[in-house]
């Protein structure tokens, strides 16, 4: 995924409720005029939008993002975070995934994952192998599990074949979805989160020992030893992020809008 513009393609493909600490929103209903201003905007890329009561940016680093006010956009990228996050956006049509009840500590068993969805014996891990390879792959005699391949990992920038030095990595780890507001969904959001096939960029094959290497870090403490792939890696971190409604304090968010301004030169 490429980040033309700086956010024109992630909003585009992954437009959802999402609520950062520094009360940033996104609406899924929504167009996005942001992307298409023709003028009158400040030194950030923004302007007050007076009958919508708001301050919206359209060029620079918050492209495409709408504030309550210019304090909040400057502290999304220079200040430190408020104490307390906002308040999850909502709409009529399509309301929060953030349920209702208290938040409970993380813990992996809370995410079922490597399900066998269409009951083929071939679970999460498996379908993703067999879509990522660049090759067709071999299936054992069962038909259940991939034998060989050819993968591209991205973290790396290596070639794998072996599909024992792989992990599936949830871009954006579980551990990191609970933080971010994950913790208030009911088990099924959490299960369909955790075993997501229908977007290309919750779950990619990469090398174990990248994967466990970045454990369950955000963007502000682990970036892909592969410097070629930090653009995409962004871009689907917050198409991700976005997508699931989930959140961003203010020291990812300044780490995710440092990469976007490198990656817009």
């Amino acid at each position: 995924m490429y980040l033309p513009g700086m956010g024109r393609s992630f909003l585009a493909n992954a437009i959802a409720i999402g609520t950062l600490a520094l009360g940033l929103t996104v609406s899924p209903t929504a167009p996005l005029p942001a992307l298409a201003h023709s003028g009158g905007l400040d030194s950030l890329g923004c302007h007050h939008d007076r009958k919508a009561d708001g301050y919206h940016c359209h060029r620079g680093a918050l492209a495409g993002w709408s504030f309550g006010s210019k304090a909040k956009a400057q502290r999304a990228l220079q200040g430190p975070p408020p104490a307390t996050p906002s308040a999850p956006a909502t709409s009529p049509s399509q309301p929060s995934p953030a349920a209702t009840a208290a938040p409970v500590p993380y813990s992996r068993d809370l995410y079922r994952h490597w399900v066998d969805a269409d009951s083929d014996c071939q679970d999460t891990c498996q379908e993703v192998l067999i879509v990522a390879s660049r090759v067709p792959v071999q299936i054992d005699p069962s038909g259940c599990r991939v034998l060989s391949g050819r993968w591209f990992d991205s973290y790396t920038g290596e070639t794998v074949t072996n599909p024992r030095q792989l992990d599936i990595d949830h871009l954006v780890p579980l551990a990191e979805a609970h933080r971010s507001g994950a913790d208030r969904w009911d088990a099924a959001r959490r299960q369909a989160y955790a075993n997501d096939l229908d977007h290309p960029d919750t779950l990619i094959a990469v090398s174990a020992g990248a994967n466990r290497s970045k454990g369950d870090k955000d963007p502000a403490r682990w970036m892909p030893p592969n410097a070629a792939y930090h653009c995409d890696y962004i871009a689907a971190w917050i198409a991700v992020k976005v997508r699931w409604g989930l959140g961003m304090d203010g020291e990812k968010l300044r780490a995710v809008a440092a990469v976007r301004i490198r990656c817009a030169r």
